[in-house]
């Protein structure tokens, strides 16, 4: 017998920390707990997507004043992760519909249906996904959180635009195939985007694990870009013998400002 197909599904949450969805990062996705939660709606792709887009992004900011020559940047942040999905709803028939039971409850009305029903399934299907991660939700005030997971992708984020391409009719009018294409970017709190910026960012204290055959001043050039502020570093340590570190020390490493920094 063969083992059931792994599908895509999108999880619309009223907040990034329901319990469903913080019991789903940690791992696999439960989607029994998912479904008994009242805060939460599942959507599941018909058709998974034969391509998943995931965009990673950094902004800089430019210093050189205007009419100036030069092209040095500093860095600012890490943008948001964005997640592009784009998947096809048939219902045409050729896409035989799976009456195993669904953690997406219109999947499994629909697999019900007589078939002279199903060719409603592209708007119905349509109508559900644009509830789960576009309507503005009066109880939150705000549009939802998503989950999506598939396989070992799991991204939480919020919706940043929506398409919906109708290319197929019946002779009525009614859509018979779409192609949709999702456009989320990553949501993550005030906690979790403070601590990864403090792994990022120069502008802020750091920490770094001394490694066998390490020194000051190549940990200066690698962090900083110049080993020059190896004296910054060694005072914020209370360091007298720095160019032999035992490895393992926890060295930290403030904040410089490179403009006033001789």
């Amino acid at each position: 017998m063969d083992a059931a197909i792994n599908k895509l599904r999108i999880i619309s949450l009223k907040g990034p920390e329901t319990g469903d969805a913080s019991s789903a990062l940690g791992g696999n996705i439960s989607v029994g707990s998912v479904v008994s939660s009242v805060t939460s709606t599942v959507f599941e792709v018909q058709i998974n997507p034969e391509q998943i887009t995931r965009n990673f992004s950094i902004k800089y900011k430019d210093p050189n004043t205007t009419g100036s020559n030069g092209t040095e940047f500093q860095f600012d942040k890490v943008n948001a992760e964005e997640l592009e999905l784009k998947f096809i709803l048939d219902g045409t028939g050729v896409v035989p519909q799976n009456d195993m039971p669904s953690a997406d409850l219109v999947n499994t009305v629909m697999s019900a249906l007589p078939d002279e029903m199903k060719s409603a399934y592209v708007p119905i299907k349509v109508a559900q996904l644009q509830t789960a991660v576009y309507n503005f939700n009066d109880e939150t005030h705000r549009t939802p959180f998503l989950l999506v997971q598939y396989g070992k992708l799991t991204f939480m984020g919020l919706l940043l635009k929506m398409s919906v391409n109708y290319n197929l009719f019946s002779p009525a009018g009614i859509p018979l195939r779409a192609e949709v294409t999702l456009n989320l970017v990553a949501h993550t709190s005030s906690k979790e985007s403070a601590a990864l910026l403090s792994l990022l960012s120069p502008d802020l204290t750091r920490y770094h694990m001394v490694i066998a055959g390490e020194n000051i001043l190549r940990i200066c050039q690698k962090v900083y870009g110049d080993e020059k502020y190896y004296l910054e570093v060694a005072r914020a340590n209370g360091l007298t013998n720095f160019r032999n570190l035992k490895p393992g020390t926890n060295l930290i490493l403030p904040p410089i400002n490179k403009s006033t920094s001789k």
